[in-house]
């Protein structure tokens, strides 16, 4: 889980409860946002311990665990700063590059691996000056985000060719499984803007072909329906509460929407007025007539 805007994160984890995908990552986030509120340790360990009581459900299953965890987060909450980064921006010398890789049967594994790997090159540029296009990802993760299905020895295959290209450099000690993008190049328009690293294959997908849509809850961008009427992803689907629902007036056959919870009306106002008025006067002529024969 890679969050751009923590400072903004920070804030909806508080105000909603949300613990996000990874607990982890999350108490990591709200430490450092602690700390810049000017909470230190002890304050930071109390409030991370209060958000975990009241949010999340396996705490209580554990309860030392996360206490040694969450002290262990406290003490290294100013270690690290605040990231507060809205996008990352990808140019068209960038994708000019992505474009020119050579793939056969229109298969974009390779297209997509360089994308993501750039759009982390580039995060790390700007959390780090220093950085120099310096990637540190596990390669499991990178995949993921690229939406590529490949065993592990695939996946190394994948990056070597990347590096035979010359789009990826590699540290001289075995050890280390960083790699380097070569061809960042800032120095061109902007084409593309990232704010959403959950789905990056999925984005350069988007942006080459189109056929991508936000999921209306959680932002997440997911392949349309044929129809081009997908609104969410299969997460949020399953668990979507609807504020109104749309019915058919029974009189004029018009669409109207009412409160999801109204299971009364079949009218839509005017033909319900309409209704009424029709109503009483049906109700007066029925008194009259039980009157005169009485």
């Amino acid at each position: 889980m890679i969050i751009l805007n923590e400072r903004e994160y920070a804030e909806t984890c508080i105000n909603t409860g949300d613990v996000g995908e990874n607990v982890y990552i999350t108490l990591q986030i709200l430490a450092k946002y602690y700390y810049e509120q000017g909470m230190r340790t002890k304050r930071i360990e109390k409030a991370l311990l209060e958000f975990l009581k009241e949010n999340y459900k396996r705490y209580h299953a554990n309860i030392l665990k996360w206490q040694e965890t969450v002290e262990r987060i406290s003490r290294r909450a100013g270690k690290y700063p605040l990231y507060d980064i809205s996008e990352i921006l990808i140019t068209q010398a960038e994708i000019d590059t992505i474009n020119s890789i050579e793939e056969s049967n229109g298969r974009t594994e390779l297209k997509r691996l360089a994308f993501t790997i750039l759009c982390l090159a580039k995060l790390a540029n700007k959390r780090n000056v220093k950085n120099n296009g310096w990637v540190n990802e596990d390669a499991k993760d990178i995949f993921k985000m690229a939406h590529i299905s490949a065993s592990k020895l695939k996946q190394y295959q994948m990056l070597g060719d990347l590096g035979l290209l010359g789009l990826l450099e590699f540290p001289k000690k075995n050890d280390n499984l960083s790699n380097r993008v070569t061809f960042v190049n800032d120095d061109s328009p902007y084409v593309i803007s990232i704010s959403d690293f959950r789905e990056l294959g999925y984005e350069y997908l988007n942006y080459a072909h189109g056929g991508y849509v936000r999921c209306a809850s959680c932002g997440r961008l997911i392949k349309n329906n044929k129809a081009k009427t997908k609104k969410y992803c299969s997460e949020c689907a399953g668990y979507q509460t609807w504020d109104t629902k749309t019915i058919i007036c029974v009189d004029c056959g018009k669409t109207f929407d009412v409160d999801a919870k109204n299971n009364q009306t079949n009218r839509c106002n005017n033909c319900y007025d309409k209704y009424r008025r029709n109503k009483i006067r049906e109700n007066v002529q029925n008194y009259r007539s039980k009157s005169i024969s009485m």
